[in-house]
């Protein structure tokens, strides 16, 4: 995956709890605040995503095990 350089400004006490999860964590801060980002947004964008296609959950799943069950058999896995 492609990554971009991105500026933004971050209350003191934000930044702060990035650098404290980091160094708990071992990960970059990039890597923590890419992590409460995808998190903030991943919902969002399933909901608007489930929304646009009208499937519901059953659906949705049943579409999702089809397709992991046909790229098994491509593949020679099932």
């Amino acid at each position: 995956m492609s990554k971009s350089a991105a500026t933004v400004k971050l209350d003191d006490e934000v930044l702060d709890a990035v650098r404290r999860e980091a160094e708990r964590s071992g990960r970059s801060k990039d890597q923590v605040v890419e992590a409460a980002v995808r998190r903030y947004i991943g919902p969002s964008v399933l909901d608007r995503l489930r929304e646009r296609n009208r499937l519901g959950e059953d659906e949705a799943m049943a579409m999702a095990v089809e397709e992991v069950a046909a790229n098994r058999r491509e593949r020679g896995h099932g």
